[in-house]
């Protein structure tokens, strides 16, 4: 049961704001430099998720001027329910996704060591002597050496 009766809970309202404004949970999470797991906490009104009350009020204060929500609208609704104590965290993955970032990591890698070696290639070919191609160059050097 919600303990928002009497209107939309806060997480209802800064959700509907986000989808009317065409932002993703990730593009939200992003600008208020929160981890998205937390923005979509607010939204379900998962508060105790995002710390003590006092922190709780300010994510919502920050998201909520983001979306163009009345903060006072949103703290109104927040104080209608009952903003929970912390709870424990661990259950929430607040570690980046390191495999999104691994998928182009190694291509870049050996496209880079590839250019390094035909750097190289080229720069090695560039300072050896050009070798004397001329018909008798060798007999003419040892006749007039």
């Amino acid at each position: 049961m919600n303990a928002w009766t009497d209107g939309p809970s806060p997480g209802a309202m800064l959700r509907v704001a986000r989808e009317a404004g065409g932002l993703s949970i990730e593009d939200v999470a992003g600008r208020l430099r929160l981890n998205a797991a937390l923005v979509l906490a607010m939204e379900e009104d998962r508060l105790a998720l995002l710390g003590a009350p006092v922190f709780a009020r300010g994510h919502l204060r920050n998201y909520a001027a983001l979306v163009g929500v009345p903060e006072s609208e949103v703290l109104a609704a927040c104080e209608a329910g009952e903003v929970p104590e912390p709870s424990f965290l661990p259950a929430l993955n607040l570690r980046p996704r390191i495999r999104d970032h691994a998928r182009w990591v190694w291509p870049l890698a050996a496209v880079l060591l590839a250019l390094a070696v035909v750097a190289l290639f080229w720069w090695w070919s560039a300072r050896a002597p050009a070798p004397d191609m001329r018909v008798g160059a060798t007999a003419t050097r040892r006749a007039t050496g």
